[in-house]
């Protein structure tokens, strides 16, 4: 009996010094864990309701402390939105350098194509097996293809 009490006892102490904390708080939210417990906070967290706000000319009505959350909630969603914008144009930034590499692969390939008389290619053995005119021109245009694909059909 004794150890209930005393825990009864630690427990009322423990909500007396944190409504004691919390009464120095500009602001007060109230949010409820995933086990159902209701917490008290004057720092905010996602899902938290203003239930009371302080200032130097006195308490704030409830439509206030509202639409305080609201403002709360719209900076975080556009700072949400502009994270969202800024991982786009990394992930451009990041396609606009590959492509730029395969580019440059590209007109290397293409202009080794041109330039050679002959083209072959080489079995597993090692033996080279050269193209006639006609296969070594329609591996030149789809070199060239490839080029335009990757560097834009300017090139």
């Amino acid at each position: 009996m004794s150890r209930s009490i005393a825990i009864l006892l630690a427990t009322s102490m423990a909500a007396l010094l944190g409504t004691a904390r919390i009464a120095h708080a500009d602001v007060i939210y109230q949010w409820t864990d995933a086990k159902g417990e209701v917490h008290y906070t004057d720092q905010w967290v996602p899902g938290a309701k203003i239930i009371r706000t302080e200032s130097a000319r006195g308490s704030v009505t409830a439509a206030n402390a509202n639409a305080m959350q609201g403002i709360h909630n719209e900076g975080q969603a556009a700072s949400g939105a502009i994270r969202q914008q800024q991982e786009t144009q990394a992930v451009q930034d990041d396609e606009a350098k590959a492509r730029a590499a395969r580019c440059t692969q590209d007109k290397e390939e293409y202009q080794k194509l041109i330039v050679s008389r002959r083209i072959f290619t080489t079995d597993k053995s090692g033996e080279r097996h050269y193209l006639t005119d006609a296969d070594a021109d329609a591996v030149r245009l789809k070199a060239r293809q490839a080029m335009d694909m990757d560097c834009g059909s300017g090139t």
